[in-house]
């Protein structure tokens, strides 16, 4: 992935309406255009966004045309991703706030010399007052994609030899239990040699030590 996002143009979503414009009546879709005018050979490899009561996501991508250099032409929209599940379950909330990305592994092709990506929102449900998509942000293909990741340095840090070690020390359950068994037994026994006889707070042998009275 490459240290920062590509320099493009996304639009405000667009919310299709079924009827009239001017109908309150949605379809439950919304649609965001991304250009990159300013990138002579464009290369999608990662989709990062936050979804927000998205339930449904398509992706469709332009090419540039050979022929006709940086100009879209006629070339056509194709299908990227296929309505992709953001939330299992439209009518639940599940999903509906998590971070998602789109690899170039989940791409059927490769996103070279993009012209266009649009992104289709769909939310079936009528629970939720709105939905969208936050955080959008696009990546071009890295060229270290092919080389393993380095390990986490968790892994091969000093530290965990001596956590290792440390629980070593920890004693074996069996000899815990029999100790902790032998500490039960004992405070049974105590508890059974206790006396029934009432017993006086300050008076020894039938006389108050003055040095445990207090005066008020």
């Amino acid at each position: 992935m490459a240290a920062r996002p590509l320099n493009c143009n996304i639009r405000n979503p667009v919310s299709l309406r079924v009827g009239e414009h001017k109908a309150d009546f949605h379809s439950g879709c919304k649609i965001i255009d991304c250009s990159f005018p300013n990138i002579l050979h464009p290369e999608v490899g990662e989709i990062h966004f936050k979804n927000f009561y998205t339930a449904l996501l398509t992706v469709r991508v332009k090419f540039r045309s050979k022929e006709h250099g940086s100009e879209v032409g006629d070339m056509k929209w194709q299908k990227c991703i296929d309505r992709m599940k953001l939330m299992p379950d439209p009518h639940c909330e599940t999903g509906s706030q998590d971070y998602f990305v789109i690899s170039r592994k989940q791409f059927p092709f490769d996103l070279v010399n993009v012209a266009a990506i649009r992104l289709i929102l769909q939310q079936p449900s009528p629970v939720w007052k709105d939905f969208r998509i936050e955080e959008l942000k696009i990546y071009k293909t890295s060229k270290d994609d092919s080389k393993s990741a380095p390990l986490p340095a968790w892994l091969t840090d000093n530290e965990l030899n001596k956590k290792e070690k440390a629980v070593e020390r920890v004693p074996n359950i069996s000899e815990l239990s029999s100790c902790l068994q032998e500490l039960w037994s004992l405070s049974e026994q105590a508890a059974s040699q206790q006396t029934t006889a009432a017993l006086g707070r300050y008076d020894v042998d039938g006389c108050y030590e003055i040095n445990l009275l207090s005066y008020t």
